[in-house]
Formats: structure tokens, C-alpha cells, sequence
């Protein structure tokens, strides 16, 4: 008892401390910027926040809305208006920023203190790290790195999350898909908005194992070279550009796939052998993703589509004038909210996260950290980000990487699990949906709980390495 009150008014002692700092550091920030004292300005409600009893919970709304823009961009503008959109092009200062590093850390303290969730912690933790990383930190923040990577351990140390770890236990086994009774190819109700990559990929893969071919793909064809944003082809004849340029478009994004398959054939191998036995693909579908076959492989009516973004209206007006149609979104960028108001259209999407418990990004990551199994859901797209009606949600057994993945990098690790793990546990569960819904002729889905469930974004690599190492290690 006596260890544990020394630990309680240590943290206290550390929480008052920390108030403390922070406020004499927001009063040298009152005395040197002119926006300070303007109620709409960014570093005046940092202000108001530390200065106040406002950061007495770790739930705060006015944090979270920063802490929400820092965590998706890693800047802070320093005006906002009133319906959460910046209102200058001048970004915050690097002493606002140090206020924002100091509040964030402290809800992180207060998120300890007040037994918040764990799920609530890694979220905290998360963000917190970013911050750290990118923020010229004043001395008494840059002191508490160490205490930072202290905390996270113990938040480790209590994962998986019951709720989650218990939802995901059932569910240790996947079924292998019966074969198809019919003859030929059976078409299903649905184009595939097909956006190069190995998801994509895997999509069409899993399709054609099951004997089956979407009723058109809509190949989304890049105008411009993803890496210098420049024009690509425009030397060519139209009828010629448009096969070149997605051409560069394949062989920029299977880069990272390929170079694997080349450079460690024999890991990626005996992980295609993992993958095989723990989710019931095929070995020849599995390679699908890197041989690349033609579209033509997999449907009989490709229609090619040269796109800026998913925000030309041409493509817009092209969905229009499908009147009645499924879709099966597949990447590319995130969908305008004017396409979900085109009447008689639907979008699926399959997330990488049992919905609604994980939103987000990263989220392969994100639930084998809280849950200890990756999971993914089929889902019909609306506005929200993963917060349409669900179809069908799953966790999926651990899935192992052979011992020889310890001789990768973490960046290279990262790149295997997003290369060859995320499109095939999304697949996976394409596959299921597939067979509940009787092959797409009667799709049946339900409202999420909105307020239930977390959205998360990209992890940190302070909190990545050690769920990598939950993939080579643990699962030996």
C-alpha cells in the first residue's frame, strides 16, 4: 500500500508540476504574440485551457478537436472558424505549438490518473509521441521523453483490451469458401472501382477463386506520376497514354511488393504458406498480387477511367449516369460526399477494423494491438469516415511471420504486413460477405452505434515497432 501512495502522489506531484510549466509558458506566449488575445485564435484557446479548470478531465473536447487536426496533418493553423475549418494560411508558432505539446502530455498524465481506457490511453500516447517528434520542446517537456516511453510500456503491459481480446476469441478459425455449384463464371451485381495496388488486387483474386466476376471494372487510371504529381504520357497518342500511364501507375505502387518477393523470396514464401493455412487462400491466388494478370483476367467489360482525384466531376457524372449500381470502392483517395447522394448507388468498402470498435487508419495495426487479431469489416460507405451501415464485421485467427522477418527493418516489416497481410485479411472477409449475402443479391446491413468505437489514425513508431514485434514474436 505504502509503494502504491508514493506512486499516486508522484503522478499528482508531476500533474501540478506539469500545470505549472505550462501556464508560465502560455503567459511568455500572451507577451509576444498579438493573436493571443483574440477569442477565435488558436493560441488564445490553448490559452484558456491551461490557464483555467478546464484540463482538470483528460475528456476535453476542445483538446480533442486539435489534438484530432495535429494527429491527421502535424501542424496546427493558428485560427479556426466556428465549423472546425482553418481561416488563415498562417500556421500556429512554434512556442503556441510548445503550449499544445505540454497540454497534450499532461491529458496523457490525466488519462493515468483518472483510470481512463486503454483504447483512450493509446490514443493519448499516440498523438503525444508525434508531437514530441516534430515540436521544439521546451526543456521541461523534453525531460519527460523518457517517463513518455515509460508510460506506454505499462499501457502494453495491459493489452490486448478485454472487451475487444473477448469479441475476437470465438473467432479462431476461418472456413474454407465452398465451391461454386454453378458453371463457368458467375457475374455478380457489382463494378469494382478498381484503384491499382495489391487491395485491389486481392479483391479480384479472391473473386475469381470463388469463380466469379464483378459485372464491370471502372479502372481508375492516374493522370498524374504519384510520386512527381507531374503529367504522365502526354507525349503519347490518347489511345496509347492512357495504357502507359497505368502501366507507371502498377509500377510504382507494387514497388515495395515486388522488391520484397525479389529481394526475400524464400520469407515472403513462407509467409504466402502462413497465410494459405491460416485463412484458406489458394497458393496460385495468393501469388495473384504479384503476377498482376490483365483486368481482362478477371472480367469481360474493363472500362478505363483517366482521373486526377476522385474529386473530378467527371468521374462524378460518370456514376450519375449508371443510374442503379453496387460499387466496390477499392481505393484511390476518399470519396466526396456528393457521391452518396447520388440515388440508387451504394458503395462497399471492406475496413481493415472490426467496426465500430476500430476506425481509422492503420488500423490493421491498431487491432492486433488492442484485440490481439487483425479484423476487418464490409461495410456501406457514407460521408463519416467508417461509419456506415455494417454488413458483415469479423476478427480473424493471429497471423504468424516467419523468423526470418527479423532480419527486416521496421520500416520493412511495415511495408511486408501492408504488402501481403492488410489486402489478404480484408479479402478474407470480402469472401465471407460474399457467402452471407448470397453473392451480392441480397445484401443486408445495419446502422452503427456512431458514439460507440474509436478513430484512430496513423501509428506512431514508437507504438508500431512494438505491435510489429507482437507479429514476429509473440507469434512464434
Amino acid at each position: 500500500m505504502a509503494a502504491h501512495s508514493t506512486k499516486v502522489y508522484t503522478r499528482m506531484n508531476s500533474i501540478h508540476t506539469l500545470k505549472t510549466e505550462i501556464y508560465q509558458l502560455v503567459h511568455s506566449v500572451v507577451e509576444s504574440e498579438s493573436t493571443s488575445t483574440s477569442p477565435d485564435s488558436t493560441i488564445y484557446r490553448l490559452g484558456v485551457l491551461a490557464t483555467g479548470e478546464n484540463l482538470n478531465n483528460h475528456a476535453n473536447k476542445e483538446l480533442d478537436f486539435f489534438s484530432k487536426k495535429y494527429d491527421i496533418s502535424r501542424k496546427l493553423f493558428a485560427v479556426y472558424d466556428k465549423r472546425g475549418r482553418k481561416s488563415c494560411k498562417e500556421q500556429l508558432s512554434q512556442q503556441g505549438l510548445q503550449v499544445f505539446a505540454g497540454l497534450l502530455y499532461l491529458r496523457v498524465l490525466l488519462s493515468i490518473d483518472q483510470g481512463a481506457s486503454a483504447i483512450s490511453q493509446a490514443k493519448y500516447i499516440n498523438v503525444c509521441w508525434k508531437a514530441f517528434d516534430n515540436i521544439q520542446l521546451p526543456d521541461f517537456l523534453n525531460a519527460e521523453r523518457a517517463q513518455l516511453e515509460r508510460l506506454q510500456d505499462q499501457l502494453f503491459e495491459h493489452l490486448p483490451v478485454k472487451s475487444l481480446h473477448d469479441k475476437a476469441q470465438p473467432h479462431d478459425t476461418v472456413t474454407m469458401a465452398p465451391k461454386a455449384d454453378w458453371t463457368g463464371f458467375r457475374v455478380l451485381p457489382i463494378d469494382v472501382l478498381f484503384y491499382e495496388g495489391p487491395i485491389a488486387r486481392a479483391y479480384l483474386e479472391i473473386l475469381y477463386s470463388l469463380r466469379c466476376k464483378p459485372r464491370r471494372i471502372i479502372h481508375l487510371i492516374a493522370k498524374r506520376d504519384l510520386v512527381t504529381k507531374k503529367p504522365v504520357g502526354t507525349f503519347l497518342p490518347l489511345f496509347l497514354r492512357n495504357k502507359y500511364s497505368a502501366t507507371v501507375q502498377a509500377r510504382k505502387i507494387h514497388h515495395w511488393p515486388k522488391y520484397l518477393f525479389r529481394t526475400h523470396n524464400k520469407l515472403c514464401m513462407e509467409l504466402f504458406d502462413q497465410l494459405s493455412e491460416t485463412l484458406k487462400i489458394e497458393q496460385d491466388t495468393l501469388s495473384g498480387t504479384i503476377n498482376l494478370r490483365p483486368l481482362s483476367h478477371y472480367c469481360d467489360n474493363i472500362i478505363s477511367f483517366p482521373f486526377n482525384s476522385l474529386k473530378d466531376p467527371e468521374l462524378l457524372e460518370f456514376i450519375k449516369q449508371q443510374n442503379t449500381s453496387t460499387y466496390l470502392f477499392t481505393g484511390g483517395g476518399i470519396i466526396p460526399k456528393t457521391f452518396f447522394s447520388i440515388k440508387n448507388t451504394q458503395f462497399l468498402h471492406v475496413h481493415p477494423g472490426h467496426l465500430p470498435d476500430i476506425r481509422g487508419a492503420d488500423c490493421l495495426l491498431w487491432s492486433v494491438m488492442l484485440s490481439d487479431h487483425p479484423s476487418a469489416t464490409c461495410f456501406c460507405m457514407d460521408a463519416g469516415i467508417d461509419t456506415g451501415n455494417i454488413i458483415n464485421a469479423a476478427f480473424l485467427p493471429q497471423i504468424k511471420l516467419p523468423t526470418a522477418a527479423t532480419n527486416l527493418d521496421e520500416n520493412m516489416t511495415y511495408r511486408l504486413l501492408y504488402s501481403f497481410i492488410d489486402p489478404w485479411v480484408r479479402a478474407v472477409v470480402l469472401r465471407d460477405t460474399l457467402r452471407l449475402t448470397g453473392y451480392l443479391e441480397n445484401i443486408v446491413s445495419t446502422p452503427q452505434a456512431i458514439d460507440a468505437g474509436t478513430t484512430f489514425h496513423f501509428m506512431h513508431t514508437n507504438m508500431s515497432s512494438k505491435v510489429i514485434k507482437k507479429f514476429i514474436t509473440e507469434r512464434q
